[in-house]
């Protein structure tokens, strides 16, 4: 299970966002078998036609403009455990 960091730039403001994931690890990730481009569209293109995700998606930068003129990245991935998901779904920070 991993939790992703997703950095949102609009602009000079930066803000961040949380998921989490049951695919995988962070070694996962870090051996390309996860990619960013899936992370950021399962949190932020569902339901947005592949085609027109695919035409704001950089993959080179691995960055995602959406259609609020976001820029959106994946910051960070770190493994988590089912106790640690718990805690953070109960500071309001992760949903189930």
């Amino acid at each position: 299970m991993i939790l992703v960091k997703f950095k949102i730039q609009y602009g000079d403001c930066e803000l961040y966002d949380y998921s989490w994931f049951d695919m995988g690890t962070q070694h996962d990730y870090e051996l390309g078998v996860i990619k960013d481009k899936v992370l950021i569209r399962e949190v932020y293109a569902e339901g947005i036609e592949e085609e027109i995700f695919e035409n704001y998606f950089d993959e080179d930068t691995n960055i995602y403009e959406d259609d609020n003129c976001d820029f959106i990245s994946v910051y960070k991935v770190q493994d988590m455990t089912e106790k640690e998901l718990d805690v953070l779904v109960k500071m309001g920070v992760l949903y189930r």
